[in-house]
């Protein structure tokens, strides 16, 4: 892809997520960029298998209490400061607007209790990384870094 495709595909996926937002019943105090750059981050801006064709643009596992469908999948992480990649069951969802629904919730669970009322998206992203969201240790950077090359600030009002 040249420039101008990467910049279009880019748009067009923000689109997606801004009207999947629109269908949420409950933003609560969750930063638009912040969930636009987490997806963006997760899902290689849709292009992932897992968001492509399971509809998980957040990269959310499906631990012991999970009762919908899974898919296995390989995936990378950082264990101890070095990049492994591992096979983790993942969550299938049937819409966009589903995967959000379930980031959200996940995010009002108790461990990561400081991530709702943060005030800021990098307050917000840092609560996220510190409540253990990844292992990558460049995460709050990456979601950063997304959102400002994105102007994704201009969703948060």
């Amino acid at each position: 892809m040249n420039a101008t495709q990467v910049k279009a595909m880019k748009k067009a996926f923000i689109a997606r997520v801004l009207f999947a937002i629109a269908e949420i019943d409950d933003m609560g105090g969750f930063f638009p960029s912040v969930l636009i750059a987490q997806a963006a981050i997760e899902s290689n801006w849709g292009r992932s298998s897992l968001s492509a064709k399971y509809n998980n643009f957040f990269g959310i596992k499906a631990g012991k209490s999970w009762k919908g469908k899974t898919v296995n999948m390989k995936t990378g992480e950082v264990f101890n400061g070095k990049n492994v990649t591992i096979s983790s069951n993942f969550r299938v969802y049937d819409s966009l607007a589903d995967s959000i629904r379930d980031r959200n919730l996940l995010l009002r669970m108790p461990r990561y209790k400081a991530v709702e009322p943060a005030t800021t998206p990098l307050a917000q992203a840092e609560a996220i990384r510190a409540a253990g969201y990844c292992t990558a240790t460049n995460y709050v950077q990456s979601i950063m870094a997304t959102i400002a090359a994105n102007n994704l600030t201009q969703y948060d009002k």
